[in-house]
C-alpha cells in the first residue's frame, strides 16, 4: 500500500499517536471518528462520528456507523447543512456546530495505518441476511493520528467512487477547484491530493486488504445499540 505525506496539517491533541499503534480497542468498543479542518480550534464546527470498533489493530481500524446514529458536523449559521451552500461561499461562509442523523444504511469504514484515505463500503440493501452491496466510496484524508478512544483526520474534498463492478471515477472535482479558489487549499495541497487519488486507485486495483471481498460479507453484531457521542443532547438544546 502506498504511503504518501499528509496534504495538509494535522490538527489533532498533544500525544496523539499515528494509526496502527497500539493500545488497540475491543471489537464493539466506541470510538469516536473526527474530521477537523486545517487550523482548527477548540470551539470550531468539525464531525464526531460515534462508532463502533470492528477491529482495531496493527493494519489500521475498521468501524462501524450505525442507521440512525446523531453525529456533531459543521452547519451554516441557519443550521443547515454545509451542502445547502452555493459552491461559490462553500469556503468562505462561516460555520457553526449542529447536529446531524446519519440517514440511510450503515456503512463500514475502514482507515488503513498511514495510508491518506479510509475506504467506506455501502449497501444498497440491508434488510435480513440478504445485503445488497452498492460499492466503495474511497474518502481522501490526512492518514489518521489517534488517541485511545478517538481518532483524527482532515477531509480533502475530493474522493473517489467504485462501484460493485469496479468502475472508478473521481467524485467532487468541481469542490476541489472551488477550495483552491476560496483560499482553503492551496494549488500544491490539491495537487498532492490527486496524486492520494491514484494512489487509492492503485491499492483497490492492488486488491489491498480493505478492498477484500470479505468486507462485503461482514455484518455487526446484533447486540451493538447506536452508540452516543458525549455532549450530543446539550448541543442540540442550543
Amino acid at each position: 500500500m502506498s504511503i504518501l505525506p499528509h496534504s495538509t496539517p494535522a490538527a489533532v491533541p498533544d500525544g496523539a499517536r499515528p494509526m496502527g499503534e497500539g493500545p488497540f480497542l475491543r471489537p464493539g468498543d466506541q470510538i469516536d471518528w473526527h474530521y477537523r479542518p486545517p487550523g482548527w480550534q477548540p470551539g470550531d464546527a468539525s464531525t464526531i462520528t460515534p462508532m463502533r470498533v470492528v477491529r482495531d489493530d496493527e493494519r489500521g481500524l475498521v468501524a462501524w456507523l450505525a442507521p440512525g446514529t446523531l453525529q456533531e458536523t459543521p452547519g451554516t449559521t441557519e443550521g443547515e447543512r454545509i451542502r445547502t451552500v452555493p459552491l461559490d461561499r462553500r469556503w468562505l461562509d462561516p460555520r457553526t456546530r449542529i447536529v446531524e442523523e446519519w440517514w440511510g444504511n450503515g456503512i463500514l469504514r475502514i482507515a488503513p495505518a498511514g495510508a491518506a484515505w479510509s475506504v467506506w463500503l455501502f449497501w444498497s440493501e440491508t434488510e435480513g441476511s440478504h445485503w445488497r452491496f452498492a460499492g466503495w466510496y474511497v474518502n481522501l484524508e490526512n492518514a489518521h493520528l489517534r488517541t485511545d478512544r478517538d481518532t483524527y483526520s482532515s477531509d480533502h474534498i475530493l474522493d473517489v467512487q467504485i462501484d460493485a463492478e469496479g468502475s472508478v471515477r473521481l467524485k467532487d472535482e468541481d469542490e476541489l477547484a472551488a477550495a483552491i479558489e476560496q483560499g482553503r487549499l492551496t494549488g500544491e495541497q490539491a495537487a498532492q491530493i490527486e496524486r492520494h487519488a491514484s494512489a487509492a486507485i492503485e491499492s483497490f486495483r492492488a486488491g489491498d486488504w480493505p478492498f477484500d471481498p470479505e468486507w462485503q460479507l461482514w455484518r455487526p453484531d446484533t447486540s451493538w445499540t447506536v452508540p452516543e457521542l458525549s455532549g450530543i443532547g446539550e448541543l442540540r438544546r442550543r
